[in-house]
């Protein structure tokens, strides 16, 4: 049943003032005022056979109100509207394609607002119904496979989720779970996170579905339930049930099927006697996750699809009174599915908080390490048998089905094989950390420091089965009396030390930091994360081929693709353009422009894999690790060469806006891999050195009158790991911070983790930038001197907050304003070098065109999330400024200069990346704002200039790095959305 009231029409009352002595007729009453009815949209285009919600806004009418909406399409056979206003076109052509809708008010009939519809044949995109395509990157097929993906909506398209549907192609009903994650300014959804189960038996495993309106919102009386008690918390699924505990969490307290066949879900599958959950091993001592009552254990998600617990904790020593490590845990299921995933993150938390402000304190915290020989997690089966059938995974042989009794076991573990290469001055081992620099090793993952090469990268199998492969995929499975279990562990062989061991007793181990390997460490505020998938099944027999099949669920999960035509249309990437999933077609660019965006295109596909792959610039010998996803091989599948890269982080957002592009599900896959990198192994979340003596009241960055360093992570030359922040003693880091990827992670996926990175990175930064900017808080005044970055990422990180909080955040829209503000102050003041005051010089005086393109590219993204048409101005100035010879900028050092071909630096040196920066950041929003044909002609001058050095970006090219490549990539969505037609 459609809910009227959330769809229909907004009636607004005007209602005239009694008092006053003007606008009465003698001796009588006010006259009312004239009714008014307005229709939106006023003008749209519709396929025919779809629909399309109108709203009216009616006012006047005095005392007795404007009356309600009466909704009339005029003609026959131009289709019908509803007492909602939601019209349907019809299903074929008819004499007119221009279609005439009418809305009255019922108490004055004459009173009249008029839309115009023109219907046409094909589709219209950013419009209803949406549809989209489930598919994997690999092509799996499965009967019934979960998805979680956002999808973005338009400006204005659709107010309410409870009025959303998905539905089959072909109109057929499927149930489903909406939440919106953003809204646009305004109210209409920008965001909303859709979650159902897909049919993927289809051709290519790919179903086709399509989101509507004229639908009542998420399904109701399915079988997920919830049963939130006081010390426990209940998950019914349908054919899987378990608990967990809210004082001593263990992850699972029980977990039973139907393992007797009497249609009761009440048949434990677990030995709970001796269930521990993760376990954190150091010497002879444990630290478990039951020892102290975790801070909190809630219901994050509940809906009639999906379902997902969060707790977070610190793993505990009782007997030694220690802590060791903090924890974040998610768990979720499906309706109907025998599935329960876990996340699990430890974070070391320890050190929180120091007191003196002094450079030494700060360091001393950022020192502090945890080890620990082993983190595993530990899944006791109760088998009801003495003999368990087996199976393990592993790549190039899958091993065969064997019998474990008693003692018996099979141990496989993942692992690094080779030796660090002391002479490879550009590949060292990571260093010691140096007391009173801050810098030094931040490495959870692993102690050596390898050459990447899948070579070196294998498995060993021992215990009744011996065997050895290169790449074990990571699952394994154990049966007893009506009893299958499967466990996954996502991207296992890419983040070694991994282990799998299965026990003739029941034990099935996940080894997350196996036992036997190098002691691992844990510095200072540094995170992992690790996925399981666990599925239980009322069967004894062995099912390599249905393991596969949830090990896909896990590591290659179903994403909804919809036509690049809609993301463009959604408009939430920016002005993006169009192109194909294999980024060649240029039929969406103007004719004069097609062949220098095909020689762009094919440039940047084919050195794409630099990026991503094994590079000697800028990295000595060493390969696969100059940005830091040296030890997440997945990437190194990506064509054209072996090897993986991801450079800049940005470049995680760069391949979101590729995928929205193209809808390459390639594109998509490295987003998310280079995105839950970053969280790992990137971001501090520690509260590190409260350094500086600053207050701000209610700003919870602040604490005890310091400015806290949460989210934080510092520079380790040693190891080469960049991202979102860099720490140093006695440096603010501001120049560094982006974020925005983060919350398109988390509004593509719903990725809670991503959400609370970005939260505590924004609140990190806002306590330090207030510090540098407010001088009315305690700070300083530094509009004026600051690096032009500090700009930019202040801006980059405010916004992508707001976006990420549905635009309705109040501390992110004052960060946000805060930071324009200071945009505008600095851009109306003049220096020598740029006398017309639009450009924007460093604290020293100097202008660097890449520094400016980043600050364009995050006022067009600014612009774009917010819909705030006065930034425009502000990017167009830019704009001109790069693309003028006032601040001695010359035009590529030409005889004839183009308008657009401009260099870096005074006297024409040209520089490889940042003009390419600047049209991918600020052309768009330049064009958009003086309706110029000439910033078209801008942007095909600078392809023209720019594609030859875009050709030079070649492996082994001493002159470009990764991150001068970078921003050739990143222009690429926008250089399209300029040169549409």
């Amino acid at each position: 049943m459609r809910h009227a009231l959330a769809v229909g029409c907004l009636v607004l009352i005007a209602l005239l003032s009694a008092c006053g002595s003007g606008g009465s007729p003698p001796g009588g009453s006010p006259l009312p005022s004239p009714i008014v009815v307005s229709v939106s949209p006023a003008a749209i285009s519709v396929q025919l056979g779809t629909t399309r919600q109108f709203t009216a806004t009616l006012t006047g009418g005095g005392a007795s109100g404007p009356g309600g909406p009466a909704w009339l399409v005029l003609g026959s056979g131009t289709g019908s509207i509803d007492s909602t206003g939601l019209y349907t076109a019809p299903l074929s052509m008819p004499g007119s394609p221009l279609v005439t809708i009418q809305c009255s008010s019922t108490i004055d009939p004459t009173a009249i607002g008029i839309a115009t519809v023109t219907l046409t044949v094909a589709p219209v995109y950013g419009a209803f119904p949406v549809l989209f395509d489930v598919r994997t990157q690999n092509s799996w097929q499965a009967a019934a496979a979960p998805v979680t993906v956002g999808i973005p909506l338009p400006l204005a398209l659709h107010n309410n989720e409870n009025t959303l549907r998905i539905q089959t192609q072909t109109g057929g009903s499927v149930n489903a779970q909406f939440r919106v994650t953003s809204r646009w300014p305004g109210g209409s959804i920008r965001w909303v996170l859709c979650d159902f189960i897909a049919d993927l038996t289809g051709a290519g495993g790919v179903g086709k579905y399509q989101l509507n309106s004229g639908g009542s919102g998420s399904a109701t009386g399915t079988s997920l339930q919830v049963i939130n008690g006081a010390g426990s918390i209940e998950v019914r699924t349908g054919n899987l049930n378990f608990t967990v505990s809210k004082t001593a969490f263990r992850l699972f307290e029980s977990i039973v099927i139907d393992r007797d066949n009497d249609s009761q879900v009440d048949d434990e599958c677990l030995d709970t006697a001796v269930a521990r959950g993760i376990v954190i091993t150091q010497g002879a001592n444990q630290f478990r996750m039951d020892q102290i009552a975790p801070t909190r254990v809630e219901v994050e998600e509940s809906g009639p699809i999906r379902v997902t617990l969060v707790s977070e904790g610190v793993h505990r020593n009782t007997g030694l009174g220690l802590n060791k490590l903090n924890f974040v845990v998610r768990i979720t299921a499906w309706v109907g599915l025998p599935l329960v995933r876990v996340s699990y993150s430890f974070k070391n938390m320890a050190g929180n908080g120091v007191a003196s402000t002094a450079g030494a304190s700060a360091a001393a915290q950022l020192a502090q390490v945890e080890t620990a020989d082993a983190v595993e997690f530990d899944l006791p089966l109760l088998l009801n048998t003495g003999t368990a059938g087996a199976q393990i995974a592993g790549f190039p042989v899958v091993h065969t089905a064997q019998t474990l009794t008693g003692a018996e076991f099979w141990d496989q573990q993942q692992n690094y094989t080779g030796t660090h290469d002391a002479s490879d001055t550009g590949n060292p081992q990571p260093a010691g950390y140096n007391v009173g620099s801050g810098e030094g090793s931040s490495d959870p993952l692993t102690n050596t420091w390898p050459d990447q090469t899948d070579a070196q990268v294998a498995y060993a199998l021992t215990g009744k089965l011996a065997g050895s492969g290169t790449k074990g995929p990571g699952w394994m499975q154990m049966t007893g009396s009506n009893i299958r279990c499967t466990t996954i562990v996502r991207d296992f062989w890419q983040q070694y030390p991994k282990q799998l061991r299965m026990q003739g007793d029941g034990l099935m181990r996940a080894g997350l930091w196996p036992a036997g390997t190098w002691p691992m460490q844990v510095f200072a505020g540094a995170m992992k994360t690790h996925e399981l998938l666990i599925s239980m099944d009322r069967i004894g027999t062995i099912d390599a081929a249905g393991a596969n099949i949830r090990a896909n669920i896990l590591n290659d999960p179903p994403l909804a693709i919809c036509n690049p035509k809609h993301y463009a249309a959604a408009g939430v990437f920016g002005q993006i353009g169009v192109t194909n999933d294999t980024r060649s077609s240029t039929t969406d660019i103007i004719g004069a422009a097609q062949s220098l965006v095909g020689t762009y295109l094919n440039e940047v596909v084919l050195h794409e894999g630099d990026l991503l792959a094994d590079r000697s610039d800028g990295n000595g010998a060493a390969t696969g690790h100059e940005y830091g996803l040296w030890n997440f091989g997945a990437g190194k599948t990506f064509t054209p060469t072996n090897g993986w890269e991801d450079n800049d982080y940005e470049v995680s957002r760069a391949f979101m806006n590729w995928f929205a592009a193209s809808g390459s599900i390639g594109a998509q896959r490295l987003f998310d891999q280079t995105t839950r990198h970053f969280r790992d192994v990137q971001v501090l979340h520690a509260d590190i050195g409260q350094r500086f003596a600053y207050t701000e009241a209610g700003n919870p960055a602040v604490s005890a009158g310091n400015a806290s360093q949460l989210g934080r992570t510092r520079t380790t030359p040693g190891n080469k790991q960049h991202g979102l922040g860099h720490y140093q003693l006695n440096d603010n880091g501001l120049s560094v911070f982006h974020g925005s990827f983060l919350a398109q992670h988390y509004l593509m996926t719903g990725d809670a983790l991503s959400l609370d990175v970005l939260k505590e990175t924004f609140t990190y930064l806002r306590g330090t930038w207030k510090r540098f900017f407010d001088a009315a808080n305690g700070g300083v005044d530094s509009t004026i001197t600051c690096p032009t970055m500090w700009l930019a990422n202040g801006l980059f990180l405010s916004t992508a907050y707001l976006e990420a909080n549905g635009l309705n955040d109040a501390a992110a829209a004052t960060m946000q304003a805060y930071v324009l503000a200071a945009v505008r102050v600095r851009q109306n003041t003049t220096s020598p070098r740029d006398p017309t005051g639009n450009g924007f010089d460093d604290n020293a005086g100097n202008f660097e065109a890449w520094e400016i393109g980043s600050i364009a590219e995050a006022m067009e993204y600014a612009r774009g999330a917010s819909n705030d048409t006065s930034i425009d101005d502000n990017i167009l100035r830019c704009m001109n400024w790069l693309l003028g010879t006032n601040a001695q900028v010359y035009l590529g050092n030409l005889a004839t200069p183009q308008f657009g071909a401009f260099a870096q630096f005074p006297g024409g040196v040209t520089d490889f990346g940042g003009p390419n920066l600047m049209i991918g950041a600020g052309y768009v929003g330049a064009f958009r704002a003086s309706a110029a044909a000439n910033w078209q002609t801008a942007t095909q001058n600078l392809l023209s200039r720019q594609n030859p050095n875009i050709a030079a970006a070649t492996i082994g090219d001493p002159n470009i790095r990764h991150s001068t490549y970078a921003q050739f990539f990143r222009a690429g969505p926008y250089i399209l959305g300029a040169l549409r037609p």
